[in-house]
């Protein structure tokens, strides 16, 4: 199969994070004085960033604007990725591979682009990227047009783009949209895997596992 682009997620993905956002719509709200559900997060997971904040002001009443909640949230997981975020397992054994093979590679990612760089950087795996981009600029992964301008930016059309996901709504916009799609498993999402397995080209426990 002529590969020649990968774009890769960040979180559940690359780096073994969604914890994160599990626990941080949930202090989140708490300190602007809701009383969420400890299971938030299922709520949000296929909403971009400004959606969710939007959502979680509305729902709870919350006395803050988007905005300010968006930052809140940002200051809250900054720290992870800076300091404490794990690779899944596999990333630099593959990342290593598609160097040697000449497959330009980026980051699409719900997370901040710096937040992005700053745990790929801490990781030593920033060097095999291109570039990250984000829903914050691009909208939620519902929608395809963040892989398609990475796929641009890539210089690679999107059938011969293979796209990195955990999660199955993300893999879903990425097939319809006409990528190749190699799912990942993440336990945070063990609902899903059956159906993200038979809707992906490749489905793997273990990046360096994949071969084009």
């Amino acid at each position: 199969m002529n590969i020649k682009g990968a774009i890769f997620d960040l979180d559940g993905t690359l780096t073994d994070s969604m914890y994160i956002w599990q626990k941080a719509p949930v202090e989140l709200v708490r300190r602007y004085g809701g009383h969420p559900p400890a299971d938030l997060a299922r709520d949000l997971k296929e909403m971009g960033r400004r959606e969710a904040a939007e959502y979680l002001r509305a729902r709870f009443s919350l006395p803050a604007a988007p905005e300010e909640l968006m930052d809140t949230l940002n200051d809250l997981v900054t720290e992870e990725y800076r300091s404490r975020v794990p690779m899944k397992p596999g990333a630099d054994r593959l990342l290593a591979r598609l160097d040697e093979l000449g497959i330009a590679c980026c980051i699409v990612t719900a997370s901040e682009v710096f937040q992005a760089k700053a745990a790929m950087e801490r990781l030593g795996l920033w060097k095999h990227f291109r570039f990250a981009v984000s829903c914050v600029q691009y909208g939620g992964k519902t929608r395809p047009d963040i892989y398609l301008e990475a796929a641009r930016r890539l210089g690679t059309a999107p059938a011969e783009t293979v796209v990195f996901e955990d999660a199955l709504h993300a893999a879903k916009t990425a097939r319809e949209a006409g990528f190749r799609v190699c799912g990942i498993w993440d336990s945070s999402a063990e609902e899903d895997q059956a159906a993200l397995r038979t809707l992906a080209d490749w489905y793997v426990r273990d990046l360096g596992d994949w071969n084009p």
